[in-house]
């Protein structure tokens, strides 16, 4: 069987989408690595990534985030909206970009349903590629920030954008021209159990699509919100992984974690964009 590494290699071999990170020339393989016409290299790991990134970043994303949100994942919390994000995509053979790919479940989720389709998963978080490296999918993972993204121009027929900062110019570098942007952020309830724990206000949801149709032309957009009782191993992983708790300590989450709450409300907004005249 082959291992990781190779599988990345076969993928490139049927879609060659990766540009230098430096110059923008195409990347090909040069023995286990990738390397562009003029000297630049990458190293492959064996687990079949790539580390674009010249210095590590030191963040509130850590392993355990992560390991977090595959929990609450799996346990079909975000089931609706993939569902929704699925339905607004066309209908056609995919290469995907998930921007901000996290440990990967969107988009192993959408290429486990659609044998043809591939897809690349990018994320800032080295503890991010490294967890979703493990997803048995047609997929390539690499550590990059979004707006200097290791893509051809063109190379991408959609690019999720899920509960992270867009980089516009960047999504539109790398869409075909009829490419779709899907947008998932969140509605005012979204989470608003563990906000009235900590005593925030609601969400704010008109700063986001107000700034999308400043730069992106929505072509469709459905709403998923959805309450369930929650577990309190559930609750705490819900306290540990969303960065609306990133300035609090590790113990102030903690004691959050062991004060749960009887439900949770999933609040999304998912729209299709397109980024050409907009």
């Amino acid at each position: 069987m082959s291992g990781k590494r190779d599988q990345m290699f076969e993928i490139l071999s049927r879609w060659p989408c990766l540009a230098c990170p430096v110059c923008g020339e195409p990347l090909s393989r040069e023995g286990e690595n990738l390397s562009c016409g003029r000297g630049h290299s990458l190293n492959v790991s064996r687990q079949g990534t790539v580390n674009c990134l010249s210095a590590p970043r030191k963040d509130f994303y850590t392993a355990e985030l992560f390991e977090a949100r595959r929990r609450v994942f799996e346990a079909g919390w975000y089931e609706p909206a993939a569902e929704t994000i699925e339905r607004l995509l066309p209908g056609e053979e995919h290469r995907l970009l998930d921007a901000g790919c996290g440990e990967g479940w969107y988009l192993a989720r959408l290429l486990r349903r659609h044998p043809g389709w591939l897809g690349i998963g990018l994320d800032i978080s080295k503890e991010a590629i490294r967890l979703a490296a493990r997803q048995e999918v047609p997929a390539l993972w690499g550590v990059a920030d979004l707006r200097r993204m290791p893509l051809a121009e063109g190379s991408v027929t959609a690019v999720l954008d899920i509960l992270t900062p867009a980089s516009y110019e960047s999504f539109g570098r790398v869409l075909r021209p009829d490419g779709v942007l899907i947008k998932v952020f969140p509605g005012s309830s979204y989470l608003r159990e563990i906000r009235e724990a900590r005593g925030l206000p609601p969400y704010d949801d008109g700063q986001v699509p107000a700034w999308l149709r400043q730069r992106a032309r929505v072509l469709a957009e459905e709403r998923v919100c959805v309450t369930r009782p929650v577990q309190p191993e559930v609750w705490a992983d819900f306290v540990r992984m969303t960065p609306m708790n990133a300035e609090l300590t590790p113990e102030e989450r903690q004691r959050l974690a062991e004060r749960p709450a009887t439900a949770i409300t999933i609040d999304l907004r998912v729209a299709a964009c397109s980024l050409r005249n907009a």
